[in-house]
């Protein structure tokens, strides 16, 4: 049952009244090896950004919150990025964010996750203050240890997930 779970604070800046609804029970779509998301909305130099963190790998996107009503496509254009920088073919990477078109949004309830997401808006305001391009930031945190995952880094875990699908697969690193 994959789905985008989203803080309230999210939910209400792209634009709905009240709670996000209660975890809709979906198969996960056929095709993806990501499943659910969950995202939390934070402000840094009164600019909003998205801060997304997938429940199978812990990889972590960072991505402009406005303008809501590209939100998707946005969210779509960070994953295909961080894939491809982490050495996933541009197609299977473009064939994962594809699936964030159908996914339902529902409600973060899951404690952990929301704990590792103000973790991480922490850890990207430090980047944020010293790095302006996105795609670099959310790189950087791909690379911080999260406790009791295995593996704990987000890169080796897309590794392990994607490695199958290409054989050793080689990170570039973006300078």
């Amino acid at each position: 049952m994959a789905c985008i779970m989203c803080t309230q604070k999210l939910w209400r800046a792209l634009g709905n009244p009240g709670q996000p609804p209660v975890q809709a029970v979906t198969p996960l779509p056929t095709g993806t090896l990501l499943g659910s998301w969950g995202l939390k909305l934070f402000h840094y130099n009164r600019k909003g950004f998205v801060l997304a963190l997938n429940e199978r790998t812990y990889l972590t996107l960072v991505f402009p919150a406005a303008p809501r009503a590209a939100f998707r496509e946005r969210f779509a254009e960070a994953l295909t990025a961080a894939l491809v920088d982490l050495g996933v073919a541009e197609g299977t990477a473009q064939q994962e964010a594809m699936v964030l078109d159908f996914l339902p949004v529902a409600r973060l309830t899951n404690r952990r996750l929301t704990g590792s997401l103000n973790d991480l808006e922490f850890l990207a305001f430090c980047e944020l203050d010293y790095i302006s391009d996105l795609r670099k930031v959310q790189l950087n945190l791909n690379e911080v240890p999260h406790v009791k995952r295995d593996p704990s880094c987000p890169i080796d875990a897309v590794v392990r997930l994607f490695g199958s699908l290409k054989g050793q697969m080689s990170f570039t690193r973006i300078h």
